[in-house]
């Protein structure tokens, strides 16, 4: 038996070569559902079994005294078979000497056995296999998808090479002649994982039936039960209908046990052992599969199966690749046979029909146009571009003024741009379209403001105030600032002004009156939000009129005036303490009273810092 299956498995070895040669040489197949056969061959270990040797003593109805049991148990007897002449010979002992077999606990006298007593004894014991062979045939059917069931005949045999058992004076070994003979029926499930190349790997598990035959000796035991295995392989698709695997198997089965060896002893006694142990195995080997059915299947008769084909649904006659696309010569992903510029550049894109695309219909193909969003209609140059006969950056056909000279700021519209306050923004920029001439200004038409304060330049007196300052209406803060000298007041060595005096411009009251007009209060307003960030300050809150009018009304016109823009300024939660009114009349001009625009600069209101 052996040598056959050595045979077939080098048989095996050299349909596999053959296979594989074929396989890598580019033989590729389908891979379609069906029945199959399959025929593999196995090299089997058996892993090393722990069992128990029983041995079952019928007492003979008469025993010779005085035998020394710490030597030998029995005497006279004849022998127990080819199961114990292994390990009794290799003690070098009589064969009728079972102390070695029967365990510790016997007593050091002669026993006292009661004739006909039966007495057992169990010794753990332990089998080592060497590796053996195996065949299998199995038939199954292969489902779309992967999943595989199949029902599999398997035999497999393996030689015993050692015996081990563990007696009263310790381990005891031999190697008797002996074999394990297993016989299995198996239902099986696996799945194939079909990527659509020729190696397809696979994993499953099954369960079955197992008789095992153990011969040791002349004594041969036969035992039978469930059995399981889990496995995994890979194969490989040789062609249309063959497949050869190697694979991968666990076995684990129901105890296995050896025949029982009986010896008599005297008339009516008897020595029995029967022996029992593990079943567990791997397996490796190759496995040949063979279809039988139809044909692969190809839906679309495009030449290519089913399974490899990645356009299953080409129309019929035309050509493809191996993998079932069309062909597509110039690879810009149009397929031939649709592909109305067939030889487009590699790298272009292309529309549905495979010519260059040209997003926005202006006749030049994205790939060259440095414009590919003109609206349709507008006319283009060779870079897809529209048109700008003037240069001012306004297509022609939106440009109601083509020939503009160059230079000159447009509109949307093309035509030179409106400037009403005449700072140079246009005024479709201009923020700021208002602003007074001659104001030097920003990008946006908006009047400088160098220190951020908020008061453009052209109006701050202290156009450098601290980062962050709270200022007055005419950009100064109240401390650490540095306010424009007027005509003739003295200065600092830095050009500052030395009087602490700041206008109030826009301050102003009903004719002839003490009465706040409604901008005045605005004003007001944001001048108790600065008195608010200095808490500490004081201030003097000073009055003045022109010259129209007795010397006397106008000091009285100033006093009130001045208590006035106190009582506001209180009323916006300036404690009154910190602010003094004062009131000058027409004794302090700052300009000529000869004019309505002088007068107009005398009637003020100040505010001065009391250090």
């Amino acid at each position: 038996m052996l040598n056959k299956l050595g045979t077939a498995l080098k048989s095996g070895a050299i349909i596999g070569a053959t296979a594989a040669a074929a396989l890598f040489a580019g033989s590729a197949s389908a891979y379609e559902p069906g029945w199959y056969f399959g025929l593999s061959g196995s090299y089997v270990a058996v892993e090393d079994s722990d069992g128990n040797l029983k041995t079952t003593t019928v007492a003979p109805s008469t025993q010779t005294p005085g035998t020394d049991a710490t030597t030998c148990l029995l005497t006279g007897v004849p022998g127990l078979g080819p199961l114990l002449n292994g390990v009794v010979g290799a003690l070098g002992v009589d064969q009728g000497c079972l102390l070695f077999l029967l365990g510790p606990g016997n007593p050091a006298g002669p026993p006292v056995v009661t004739p006909g007593e039966v007495n057992t004894a169990t010794t753990p014991s332990r089998m080592v296999f060497d590796g053996g062979l195996g065949i299998e045939g199995s038939i199954g059917y292969l489902f779309e998808g992967g999943f595989r069931p199949e029902l599999a005949l398997a035999y497999a045999e393996s030689d015993l090479d050692e015996l081990t058992i563990q007696s009263a004076g310790g381990p005891v070994s031999s190697s008797p002649d002996g074999k394990l003979m297993t016989y299995r029926a198996m239902a099986n499930a696996w799945f194939d994982f079909d990527f659509g190349s020729s190696l397809v790997p696979y994993i499953g598990a099954g369960a079955g039936y197992q008789k095992a035959t153990l011969d040791i000796g002349d004594s041969s035991g036969d035992s039978s039960g469930f059995v399981y295995q889990a496995g995994a392989g890979l194969g490989f698709l040789v062609n249309d209908k063959t497949t050869l695997s190697v694979d991968y198997r666990y076995i684990v089965g129901d105890d296995v046990e050896s025949g029982t060896t009986t010896t008599p002893v005297a008339p009516d006694g008897s020595i029995s052992v029967k022996g029992d142990g593990e079943y567990k195995a791997q397996t490796v080997g190759l496995n040949l599969r063979y279809a039988f059915g139809g044909n692969a299947t190809d839906s679309d008769g495009d030449g290519v199966p089913d399974r490899k084909d990645k356009c299953p649904n080409t129309p019929k006659g035309v050509t493809v690749y191996s993998d079932g696309c069309p062909v597509d010569t110039d690879g810009d992903g149009v397929p031939d046979y649709l592909d109305k510029c067939p030889g487009t550049p590699k790298g272009t894109a292309v529309d549905a029909k495979g010519c260059p695309a040209d997003s926005d219909g202006d006749g030049i193909p994205d790939s060259l146009d440095k414009c590919p969003g003109t609206p349709r209609g507008v006319m283009v140059g060779p870079d897809g571009c529209p048109i700008d006969s003037d240069g001012d950056g306004i297509p022609d056909a939106y440009d109601k003024c083509p020939n503009t000279p160059k230079g000159v700021i447009v509109g949307p519209d093309g035509c030179p741009a409106a400037d009403a306050d005449g700072d140079g923004v246009p005024d479709f920029m201009d923020k700021c379209p208002q602003t007074p001439k001659g104001v030097a200004v920003g990008p946006d038409g908006c009047p400088l403001d160098s220190d951020g304060d908020g008061i453009p330049d052209y109006l701050d007196e202290c156009p450098r105030s601290p980062p962050g300052a709270k200022v007055l209406p005419n950009g100064c803060a109240l401390t650490g600032d540095c306010r424009k000298p007027r005509p003739g007041e003295a200065v600092d060595a830095n050009g500052c002004a030395l009087d602490k005096n700041f206008i109030l411009r826009g301050v102003k009251f009903e004719f002839d009156s003490d009465r706040l007009t409604e901008p005045a209060k605005l004003i007001l307003n944001e001048v108790a939000e600065t008195l608010k960030a200095y808490p500490t300050i004081k201030v003097d809150l000073e009055g003045h009129t022109d010259n129209v009018g007795t010397d006397n009304y106008n000091l009285g016109l100033s006093e009130r005036r001045a208590n006035t823009v106190k009582v506001y300024l209180a009323s916006r939660s300036i404690e009154a303490p910190r602010m003094n009114p004062v009131g000058y009349g027409e004794t302090r001009p700052i300009d000529t009273n000869d004019t309505e625009e002088g007068r107009e600069e005398n009637r003020r209101v100040e505010l001065k810092v009391i250090e």
